[in-house]
């Protein structure tokens, strides 16, 4: 049997109760985040010792192209999207998968939670939603140490689902592991596997995900959107 992806999430137990019963959708993060590294290499005295991050501060421009999905393009879980993405190092496009588990909410793994007990006592009974992302180098670009996303995620009920964010880590069965990609995802077929937590009830589990960050938007006929059906 494959080994699961790991990630970790953050937690913030303020957020707990709302989320709950639905929260506000997540706000966009950037594709690139520092992971507190730099990629080195044996060098002669007068070439560089790191590798250059011209995208360290500045956010460069993504556009359409090629390969890559048009915005408001639809597909199922499971079907990959070709999109613009970079890095600290260089920008390019990546393939993107989603999927999403559900799983009822182990009360081990509840209580491991770095939470107070009124909050753990609010998941108790309640729906782990692991939504999983495939990441595959599809260029050649150097992506090393590129960020997960963090798609948009509605339920059924046309709400969205709870999640643990904040400041802590979060491991449960199952959905453990980084969330950044390893500095090797810099090569042509190269693959990042990630899972982030959700959580909710059996009745109205995910039914949509959404990729907003630019070239595409928040609208719907701006983003690019994995449904399950």
């Amino acid at each position: 049997m494959p080994t699961r992806p790991r990630v970790r999430h953050a937690v913030i137990a303020a957020l707990l109760g709302a989320a709950l019963v639905g929260c506000t959708p997540p706000a966009t993060v950037g594709q690139a985040r520092s992971a507190g590294a730099t990629t080195s290499s044996e060098t002669s005295p007068s070439e560089p010792t790191t590798t250059p991050k011209p995208y360290l501060t500045t956010t460069p421009t993504l556009e359409v192209t090629g390969e890559a999905v048009k915005p408001g393009t639809k597909l199922k879980f499971g079907e990959q999207a070709i999109i613009p993405f970079y890095s600290h190092y260089a920008k390019g496009v990546i393939g993107l998968t989603v999927t999403v588990e559900s799983v009822k909410a182990p009360d081990a793994d509840i209580e491991g939670l770095p939470l107070k007990d009124e909050d753990k006592a609010k998941l108790r009974g309640k729906n782990f939603f692991f939504v999983r992302e495939k990441l595959t180098n599809v260029d050649g670009s150097n992506m090393a140490e590129v960020y997960a996303p963090i798609l948009t995620a509605k339920t059924k009920s046309g709400g969205w689902p709870g999640s643990l964010l904040g400041a802590g880590n979060a491991d449960v069965t199952g959905c453990e592991g980084e969330s950044f990609a390893p500095k090797d995802f810099s090569t042509k077929g190269a693959v990042f596997e990630s899972c982030r937590l959700h959580f909710g009830v059996a009745s109205d589990p995910i039914t949509s995900l959404a990729y907003t960050t630019q070239p595409y938007e928040s609208a719907d006929s701006r983003a690019v959107t994995w449904r399950n059906k």
